[in-house]
């Protein structure tokens, strides 16, 4: 007669375990399950348990792990072991005399022999095969040319030869372009040069400022002009004078303007303007009084003794010099009677024309 006790079946089955975590402070787990799973025969198949699990205490501290901390030579690697200590633990070295590996263990090094295999021979260089190009999602008819350059173990060079790349379109209106760097400009500028066209050259070129117009003027007003009255004896007096300052560019000097003078018959006063010296400078101006007597205005213009062509230097005042004009009334002609000047709307206008 079967008991209580007497199992109803019994099963050989393949039995799986796994661990339910339980986090802290979670009540204690009271029940589990276990899970069997038959076959069609009616056999035991596999079974899963669940059990619960804890976090236990932590374990001892396992051992350092291997530092690799270069490449030595055999009396390299015997030096540090008299230096080595417990605080370097498991630091390894490839000795480079026989590929061997030494591991130090706080207090002498473990040698690995052989532990590091030989280098092979060198590779050849790598081929590479032009492959296709596109072009904004185009394909291209030819395809890139590759060239690889370089001695064997590299390093290497790979050049690319692209085909002729269709023209893409237009892009948008760039910032000016520099002045000073066009092709279309000749030569290097200095302080004050302006642009000038040169029909020879077919360019604008570089040119000091003002060349051939007038750069700047300088005027003497009548009230800056002596009355005077002198003698039959005196045949010279000096009006006015002018200084110029230094100027960046070179220029020659144009005279105008007159001043009133009084003579008798027989006699002529004339007007001279000068540079550098009142006597002895040299002649930029010039009037030409009257054989008449009374008050008659002595007109000036500009004067040059000598011829002047485009490109001479004759009269120019070169860039960078200082400058004065004299203006003085002179008796040429007569000596019986004394003459006389006034400033009544007398002016001397001084103009610089720049010359290239």
């Amino acid at each position: 007669m079967t008991s209580v006790n007497d199992p109803i079946d019994r099963l050989s089955v393949d039995l799986e375990v796994f661990g339910i975590p339980q986090a802290p402070g979670m009540p204690p787990m009271t029940e589990t399950y276990l899970h069997v799973r038959r076959r069609q025969d009616g056999s035991g198949g596999r079974a899963v348990l669940g059990l619960p699990i804890y976090k236990g205490d932590d374990g001892e501290r396992g051992p350092a792990g291997n530092v690799h901390k270069g490449d030595r030579t055999t009396a390299e690697l015997d030096g540090l072991a008299l230096v080595l200590g417990e605080t370097d633990v498991n630091n390894t070295y490839r000795n480079v005399d026989d590929n061997s590996q030494w591991v130090w263990n706080g207090e002498t090094f473990i040698v690995h022999a052989d532990a590091y295999g030989t280098p092979g021979p060198v590779g050849p260089a790598p081929v590479i095969e032009g492959g296709s190009v596109t072009v904004g999602g185009e394909l291209q008819d030819a395809p890139a040319g590759v060239d690889v350059a370089g001695a064997p173990g590299g390093p290497y060079v790979l050049n690319v030869e692209l085909p002729a790349l269709p023209e893409g379109p237009e892009g948008p209106e760039g910032p000016s372009g520099s002045v000073y760097k066009s092709v279309d400009v000749e030569g290097e500028p200095a302080d004050g040069d302006t642009l000038i066209h040169d029909a020879e050259l077919g360019k604008l070129r570089w040119t000091p400022t003002g060349a051939g117009a007038v750069v700047e003027e300088y005027v003497v007003p009548a009230s800056s002009f002596p009355e005077s009255s002198k003698s039959s004896a005196d045949v010279r007096e000096l009006l006015v004078n002018l200084t110029i300052p230094e100027r960046p560019f070179p220029y020659r000097i144009d005279v105008s303007g007159g001043v009133d003078v009084e003579s008798s018959a027989s006699h002529r006063v004339d007007v001279e303007v000068r540079v550098d010296d009142a006597v002895t400078g040299r002649l930029v101006g010039y009037g030409k009084g009257l054989h008449a007597a009374g008050w008659f205005e002595v007109p000036l213009r500009s004067h040059s003794d000598t011829a002047i062509l485009p490109g001479s230097p004759e009269g120019v005042i070169p860039a960078g010099r200082l400058v004065t004009v004299y203006a003085s009334a002179v008796k040429v002609a007569g000596s019986s009677r004394g003459w006389s000047v006034r400033p009544d709307f007398a002016n001397l206008r001084i103009r610089l024309l720049g010359v290239a």
